[in-house]
């Protein structure tokens, strides 16, 4: 590395001059770029312009029919200076005419601003009818057209400055720069960095200048650097272990924050029973099995008897007690494999897993017995029916739903607190 040659002044003089090419580069495109703009809302305002003109005579064509008079207006404004495209759609979206030079396409049409779109109405017995859409392109060959010779002066005005720059730059670093400034690259590019001790750059200059402090603070750097490395890394270290912890804190605070929220998302808020949503889907998801394994489940669709009545004697508060004390009745007698949710209003459904309708009868006549027995607060006693039916391969999960339903009607209209199978038996 010791006979590597830089010529610092060059690298210098190079550096600044892209950077001035660069800065000469975004200026001019800055103008451009403003230029093209401005011409371009001049343009458009210019497609407005010619869109007046023609409105009249397009809207008399349009309102005759007059489908030669339309080409021949078309033929017009495609004629007219800027214009590279108008196309004419009636209320349907259907295109009347379409007119384009080579340098447009349907393609490139869609996502266009260069244009203007304005719509033609006749105005009969008070009313404005929609005739048709008009919508007229230009392009960005006219943008271009009008900016080309501004623009050619611009281009013109940066080389000559630019190359003037170059000139006083050359002169300018044709100094004594060169050698001290090779030696201290050769230093800072072969400073070993893994050995600590020799992290400092040794440059004897003639005379304290710019490049010597520039050493000096060179060296300090390197040895706040080394001082400061392990600490560092400790830091790193220590921020790491510390991130990591965090990171688990909060991922059981978001995975108890998804439990809660699924939780809510499925559970009745008065009884904490599984909602209409749940049992919706529990008991879809039973009908599947049953289709394909023919693993037999059944229903049980209860409602409080005179539940009415308790709310208008003695008010919703009472209500809402009566229900979640059957509701836990329901969630402590039911098994494992049963599901238990809140119907609707003071309905409650069981599905029972793997149960024939009989099995479900006699759950169904032991909740009942057990209900009949519990001693409320406020009204007593309390009573439920109850509707069972069992999944067949005539059923679909409505027509199941229906028969508990039936049943429970049957065990409402032969005197409640009774359970009733869906062939209407009374047992």
């Amino acid at each position: 590395m010791s006979n590597i040659k830089v010529n610092l002044s060059k690298e210098l003089l190079k550096s600044i001059l892209v950077i001035y090419f660069l800065i000469t580069l975004l200026v001019t495109a800055i103008h451009f770029f403003i230029e093209y703009k401005y011409t371009k809302v001049h343009i458009k305002d210019e497609l407005k312009t010619i869109a007046s003109i023609f409105e009249p005579t397009l809207q008399i064509a349009l309102w005759d029919l007059n489908e030669i008079q339309l080409e021949s207006i078309s033929e017009g404004i495609i004629k007219m200076p800027l214009v590279y495209g108008v196309v004419i759609v009636d209320p349907n979206r259907v295109e009347l005419i379409s007119k384009l030079h080579s340098s447009l396409s349907k393609e490139v049409m869609a996502d266009y601003d260069l244009s203007y779109t304005f719509s033609i109405y006749q105005k009969y017995s008070n009313n404005n009818i929609y005739l048709a859409q008009v919508t007229i392109y230009s392009d960005n060959i006219a943008i271009f057209d009008r900016i080309k010779l501004g623009m050619g002066m611009i281009f013109l005005n940066a080389l000559i400055k630019t190359t003037a720059l170059i000139i006083l730059f050359i002169i300018a670093f044709k100094t004594s720069l060169e050698k001290p400034l090779q030696d201290l690259t050769t230093k800072i590019s072969t400073l070993k960095w893994e050995n600590k001790e020799n992290r400092y750059v040794d440059v004897t200059f003639l005379e304290e200048n710019e490049l010597s402090i520039l050493q000096s603070r060179f060296n300090q750097l390197l040895a706040r650097i080394s001082s400061e490395e392990d600490q560092r890394f400790e830091l790193i270290n220590t921020q790491k272990i510390q991130l990591e912890h965090d990171v688990k804190i909060r991922t059981r605070e978001l995975e108890q924050a998804n439990i809660e929220l699924r939780k809510l998302a499925t559970t009745d808020v008065l009884t904490q029973l599984n909602n209409r949503s749940k049992i919706d889907s529990e008991i879809t998801m039973k009908y599947e099995i049953f289709k394909r394994y023919k693993r037999v489940f059944s229903i049980i669709l209860i409602d409080v008897d005179f539940f009415k009545q308790v709310n208008d004697t003695h008010g919703h508060l009472i209500g809402d007690y009566v229900l979640k004390v059957i509701a836990q009745i329901l969630k402590n007698n039911v098994r494992s494999i049963d599901v238990v949710g809140r119907w609707g209003g003071e309905e409650f459904l069981i599905i029972c897993g793997e149960t024939n309708i009989d099995g479900a009868y006699n759950l169904a006549e032991h909740i009942r017995k057990i209900i009949e027995s519990c001693q409320f607060e406020y009204v007593k006693h309390k009573t439920a029916s109850f509707g069972i039916a069992q999944i067949d391969d005539t059923l679909s999960i409505d027509a199941l739903i229906k028969k508990a339903d039936d049943a429970l009607y049957k065990a409402k209209n032969s005197g409640r607190n009774k359970c009733i199978k869906a062939d209407n038996s009374i047992l």
